[in-house]
């Protein structure tokens, strides 16, 4: 049944995705939303802010859990058939896509590295801190900091480009949604 706000996908759409990577997709897009809306926005608080130590507490144990989905988004990407680009747009795009998956993994590993305090995650799973140095833990903090602001770049730049190929009526959001 065909989405009353959203143009269906064409016979040039060719790449396709499974419902796994659609969903992935998603869960990937509402964790890295909010971990960096919440995550830049609470930085405008004081420390001491209640909602800002709910996010600060929160946001490590959420995307801990986002790891491992994560970790298996990527896996398929990569064991899904390669598109290769024929055009420079294509090329550009795909070119995006890989950086924003470097970037995630560097936000994520550099979120783990730079704990400066064990986290007990869902009050059940003690993730331990990793890394004592002082030294060490505030270069981490200045690395998280500058991917996820590249992050929140590229996730802009994306939505930018979903916008764009929506107007242009070609239906990118239609390949992202499940077949019924």
């Amino acid at each position: 049944m065909p989405h009353p706000f959203l143009p269906a996908p064409t016979a040039s759409d060719a790449h396709h995705y499974t419902t796994s990577r659609i969903l992935l997709h998603w869960l990937s897009a509402v964790v890295i939303l909010w971990a960096t809306i919440s995550g830049f926005g609470v930085a405008l608080l004081d420390a001491n802010h209640p909602f800002r130590q709910w996010v600060e507490s929160f946001n490590p144990q959420l995307t801990s859990l986002f790891i491992p989905f994560f970790a298996w988004r990527t896996w398929l990407a990569l064991r899904a058939r390669p598109h290769r680009p024929r055009q420079p747009q294509e090329w550009l795009a795909s070119a995006a896509h890989t950086l924003i998956y470097a970037a995630v993994s560097g936000v994520l590993i550099t979120g783990v590295l730079m704990m400066s305090h064990p986290v007990t995650l869902l009050t059940l799973i003690p993730l331990p801190q990793l890394i004592q140095s002082k030294t060490a833990l505030l270069r981490l903090h200045d690395l998280h900091h500058v991917l996820c602001a590249v992050l929140a770049g590229l996730v802009a730049l994306h939505l930018s480009a979903v916008v764009m190929h929506q107007v242009r009526g070609k239906s990118v959001l239609g390949r992202m949604r499940p077949e019924r």
